[in-house]
């Protein structure tokens, strides 16, 4: 079984009551949860820990305890808006000290249902979990004033995590445009999500991706 619900390729179809369609982040793809050991971290798809992302456990601490129970959550780790500056840091940039990266958040679910598999919540509704944990937290102005141990002061904790923001599409047009868009600004493609899926631990077409170069044949057929 998986860590994370995978992508499976566009094939140049939308659903007849439209998907979601969000940016895919050139990084790594991260997942967030309680290990065995008890100890919060960033694990890789492959459950490799990405390391010096204490800044991002922080704030999906604050996010988790409003959410009053243990999460997992999904998104895409990226450093300094690259591939390869990500893959520098993971591999081993983090080894010089510090902190770097940003997560980008497209999922969540709770830590039991990961366990067992996967949660049967639809995605609109575990989106709108996820909007509404990170919304409470930028929004309480008594964070804004809380620093972590040694920190002495602001230390960007409260800017190194976002929630994709996504579009609906409803035809395989509509679909291709937003993926030219993300491409024009140099970015890697688009996901398209069927908003009333569960989160599997699996490889299934409920979520697609389109990238340069699985969208050529689809292109000329649009």
């Amino acid at each position: 079984m998986q860590l994370a619900q995978l992508a499976g390729d566009w094939r140049g179809a939308v659903l007849p009551h439209g998907m979601v369609c969000e940016e895919k982040r050139d990084g790594w793809r991260g997942l967030v949860f309680q290990g065995i050991d008890g100890t919060t971290r960033m694990f890789t798809r492959n459950g490799q820990f990405i390391e010096g992302t204490e800044h991002c456990l922080y704030f999906l601490a604050h996010m988790e305890r409003l959410a009053g129970e243990p999460i997992v959550w999904d998104g895409e780790f990226q450093v300094d808006g690259s591939l390869d500056a990500t893959k520098r840091w993971a591999e081993g940039g983090w080894k010089q000290g510090g902190e770097a990266g940003h997560f980008y958040l497209f999922d969540c679910l709770p830590l039991s249902s990961w366990k067992r598999g996967g949660d049967s919540t639809p995605l609109f509704q575990r989106k709108a979990r996820l909007q509404s944990l990170f919304k409470a937290v930028i929004e309480d102005e008594a964070l804004s004033w809380e620093f972590r141990p040694g920190s002495r002061g602001d230390d960007g904790w409260l800017r190194s995590v976002s929630v994709l923001p996504d579009q609906w599409v409803f035809t395989a047009q509509d679909a291709l445009r937003a993926a030219q868009g993300v491409w024009a600004a140099n970015g890697e493609g688009v996901m398209l999500k069927d908003v009333e899926s569960p989160y599997q631990r699996s490889r299934n077409g409920s979520w697609l991706k389109i990238k340069r170069e699985n969208s050529h044949k689809w292109s000329m057929a649009a």
